[in-house]
């Protein structure tokens, strides 16, 4: 695997408009007080909103959040938990994946909401505000997704891989016009990429992420393209972006014997679980009020419409080829 695409994957290391302005006026899912219309089924703006009361009256550790006005951080994480119950739920289902009951048992002895969360400001908003929203929901509907995404993870890693192209773009506009020349013409990907890059080792051809976490990663659609952000360069300047063509996934019959299960943190398995659910999120017509924001497909979370390609994003193969 390469280095290249590790930088890529750093979700795995972090599991990442006020409040009043939830009336405001908007386009969006056609449904009158409709937060979010899954495939049809529709999260009310009433949901999201007695969540946020609730946490808000609850949490003191929340009150920092309102006195910054930063409450829209809260609304968006509760429609992104919301929205990933319900393709879990799915998902899930369809995997065969149960709750373990001895799991339960572990987790609820472990009382992962028995500490009380610092009112200080020292918890960073990243950390802070899934924590407020895992409460909110309680015990049960937490530890249900939990463990339902840990074992969606056990269930895919050393089975799920994926064959790909990679290149290094450093202008952002440059690298989005390549993922839509790609995604139009998949055929013409390597060359597309060898004309797009500035040395010949900026792309890396018919790469294999073998049964490693990289293969969960990039779930998606065969001929789907990533954008992803690169990092930061030596001067502390953006890295560029990274293209990432998905050639093909594959999901072997079996774990395979290379895949050495030691080395993922348990802790992370939900954050990991969480992009098997990818290609339904993809297969689904997620339609999201602009007073939340917009779902991206690359982080399977609700980020604001002005930073919806900052974290990266999915281009999606044309049903229509050349």
């Amino acid at each position: 695997m390469t280095s290249v695409l590790r930088r890529a994957v750093a979700p795995f290391a972090a599991v990442t408009a006020l409040v009043v302005m939830l009336t405001a006026c908007g386009s969006g899912p056609s449904q009158v007080n409709s937060a979010v219309v899954i495939d049809g089924h529709t999260i009310s703006v009433d949901d999201v909103q007695a969540m946020v009361d609730k946490i808000v009256k609850e949490q003191p550790a929340a009150q920092s959040l309102a006195q910054q006005h930063k409450l829209d951080l809260v609304s968006r994480e509760v429609v992104t938990q919301l929205i990933t119950h319900e393709l879990l739920t799915e998902v899930a289902r369809k995997d065969g994946v149960r709750v373990d009951p001895a799991q339960l048992q572990e987790l609820r002895a472990q009382n992962p909401f028995g500490q009380k969360i610092p009112t200080d400001g020292s918890v960073p908003a990243e950390q802070l505000v899934p924590e407020l929203v895992n409460r909110a929901r309680g015990f049960d509907a937490y530890a249900n997704d939990q463990l339902l995404l840990d074992g969606l993870a056990r269930q895919h890693l050393g089975r799920d891989s994926a064959q790909y192209n990679i290149v290094q773009i450093a202008d952002e506009a440059k690298a989005k016009a390549l993922a839509e020349q790609i995604a139009a013409k998949p055929n013409e990907s390597a060359a597309l990429m060898r004309a797009a890059s500035e040395t010949p080792d900026q792309v890396q051809l018919n790469q294999d992420t073998g049964p490693t976490g990289n293969g969960v990663f990039l779930a998606a659609p065969d001929n789907s393209v990533f954008v992803l952000p690169a990092g930061s360069g030596e001067q502390g300047g953006s890295g560029g972006f990274q293209i990432v063509h998905v050639l093909s996934t594959k999901t072997a019959a079996s774990t395979s014997p290379e895949f050495d299960s030691s080395q993922i943190d348990p802790a992370q398995l939900p954050a990991i679980g969480k992009f098997v659910l990818r290609p339904r999120a993809i297969e689904s017509k997620i339609e999201i009020s602009p007073r939340f924001g917009v779902w991206n497909d690359a982080n399977l979370t609700v980020v604001p419409k002005g930073e919806a390609e900052v974290a990266g994003f999915v281009v999606l193969p044309k049903t229509e080829q050349p």
